[in-house]
């Protein structure tokens, strides 16, 4: 005999376990649902209940649940509301927002989404036929329209989820005994959603793959904690060391050391050729440079800590730049001889982006330890020096195919893997004597 919820009274179980099991998820809606049709009644008589992920203003953090909603099968399943005159709200929960219409082809915002029907048939996870269909009203073109990750959903799933789905989500039922007509979702429909997000997975690629091309970062952005959980499980619990520096406002509010070793998921996107962050965030990849000396170096910006990234910190900011980071700019060292930005350390502030803390690993996915990165940054910063002072000397009355020779003979002779080696074994000697005994044993990257 089936088990049901005595507060929601809309889940069904087949005994006490299989209710605890749920129980995590259950308790997303319970509440709300036990409540929601009181509050807000039926708006008309072909309204139904259905369950709302939507797309959030860029940079807020994803809902802990969805929205319970009611929609209209009569009106296109537009979520509909009776408002206080007594009239009906339709609102087309598939709207494309201002940020997606900014990265696809240009369209008119009022023009109607294409939708389509992804039936759900079956529990995917526990292997039996439902006796009706739970549906996923979503846009047709979810993977090449510039749809935005549904981070909701992510939220909702966590570390269950397999693929990534765009754009905003509806979840209804329809009827048993009518297919073309719809009825007011159940938890249990929701369970059967939950199920099916954990084992469903698109034959182009999961979860990893859209982890790993950087499609995730607003989820880096509001939620760091769950981003680093999605990327370690995803990475099967394989890392590799790496380093972050800190900067200035991470060492001020924080108290934190300016270098830290960093265990890094293997599906990091740090270690993906595709950019693809859409400009919110620079990542300028392996750098020239450092191939120069042989420890291929892939840098990337990671966002500024929230604790101290807000208005309480505002006042501050006028006065000095907590996002400086002073050893960072020295890792990318502009390489380009026919360039002006020649033999120029890297400011990080590109197209108004900010520096912030990084994130380095080397490229060929050996370890790297907070002393070697340190070292190498030290090296890159006394090249600048020496390059900074011999332009004159050298480069001055030089232009055309005889300066960008010069540039490059001068680039030769002072960056190689040479002239690090033993850069590195005089820095690791004056550490030692300086009483740092833990440079002692520190091997050459």
């Amino acid at each position: 005999r089936a088990t049901i919820c005595s507060a929601c009274k809309s889940a069904y179980y087949c005994g006490a376990e299989c209710q605890r099991n749920d129980w995590r998820s259950h308790k997303l809606l319970c509440k709300d649902f036990a409540t929601f049709v009181k509050a807000s009644p039926r708006p008309c008589p072909t309204a139904m209940l259905a369950l709302y992920l939507p797309i959030l203003p860029y940079g807020q953090k994803g809902l802990a649940a969805p929205k319970i909603v009611w929609i209209d099968p009569e009106h296109e399943m537009h979520i509909v509301d009776r408002k206080p005159d007594d009239t009906l709200e339709y609102i087309d929960p598939l709207k494309h927002d201002p940020i997606e219409a900014k990265f696809t082809q240009p369209r008119n915002m009022s023009t109607p989404v294409n939708a389509r029907e992804f039936d759900i048939n079956r529990n995917y996870l526990k292997k039996f036929k439902l006796m009706y269909p739970v549906v996923l009203h979503l846009r047709d073109a979810f993977n090449f329209d510039g749809s935005r990750p549904n981070i909701t959903l992510v939220e909702v799933t966590r570390e269950q989820l397999r693929m990534q789905w765009k754009g905003p989500l509806v979840v209804y039922s329809k009827d048993a005994f009518h297919s073309s007509a719809c009825q007011d979702i159940t938890l249990s429909d929701f369970r059967t959603f939950l199920d099916f997000c954990k084992k469903y997975e698109a034959s182009d690629g999961g979860l990893s793959d859209s982890l790993r091309t950087n499609n995730y970062i607003e989820l880096e952005l509001t939620n760091p904690g769950l981003f680093n959980s999605l990327l370690l499980h995803n990475s099967a619990n394989q890392t590799i060391r790496g380093v972050e520096i800190t900067c200035e406002g991470d060492r001020h509010f924080l108290a934190t050391e300016q270098f830290l070793s960093v265990d890094v998921p293997v599906v990091h996107p740090i270690f993906d050729d595709v950019n693809n962050d859409n400009g919110y965030i620079a990542g300028f990849g392996a750098t020239e440079v450092s191939r120069m000396i042989q420890v291929p170096l892939l840098v990337r910006r990671l966002f500024p800590d929230k604790v101290w990234n807000n208005s309480t910190f505002h006042f501050f900011l006028r006065y000095q730049n907590w996002y400086s980071n002073s050893v960072a700019q020295y890792l990318n060292l502009n390489t380009d001889i026919t360039s002006t930005e020649w033999g120029c350390r890297d400011p990080g502030y590109n197209s108004g982006q900010i520096y912030s803390r990084v994130l380095v690993v080397r490229e060929d996915k050996l370890a790297i330890t907070v002393r070697q990165v340190e070292a190498v940054a030290a090296f890159f910063k006394s090249v600048f020096e020496t390059l900074d002072r011999q332009k004159l000397v050298q480069l001055g009355g030089l232009s055309g195919p005889p300066l960008h020779a010069a540039r490059g003979n001068l680039m030769g002779a002072n960056v190689s893997r040479a002239r690090f080696v033993q850069f590195f074994t005089n820095f690791r000697n004056q550490k030692v004597q300086g009483g740092d005994t833990t440079w002692a044993n520190e091997g050459l990257p």
